[in-house]
């Protein structure tokens, strides 16, 4: 989908804005990354769940995998010094 900008003119003034034309792509996967975060707090609280539950679920999950990568990023390390 593109975007096109159109040039701004102040007519009361006679001031021309800066040229501001340009063409903006944006992909489908784009656009869902960033409606997501608002359709997931909309979707959870009509079912109930309050925002501060559901980032406190999201951060734990967060902490878990980011642990879970470490562990494995060292034990990748040490695995590999060892050959």
């Amino acid at each position: 989908m593109a975007w096109n900008v159109i040039r701004l003119t102040d007519t009361t003034a006679g001031v021309t804005m800066p040229d501001l034309t340009h063409t903006t792509t944006e992909t489908a996967a784009g656009m869902m990354a960033k409606a997501s975060a608002p359709v997931t707090v909309s979707l959870a609280t009509v079912a109930g769940y309050q925002v501060s539950e559901l980032l406190l679920w999201c951060t734990l999950i967060y902490t878990v995998l980011m642990i879970a990568h470490k562990l494995y990023s060292i034990y990748k390390d040490v695995t590999e010094n060892k050959s």
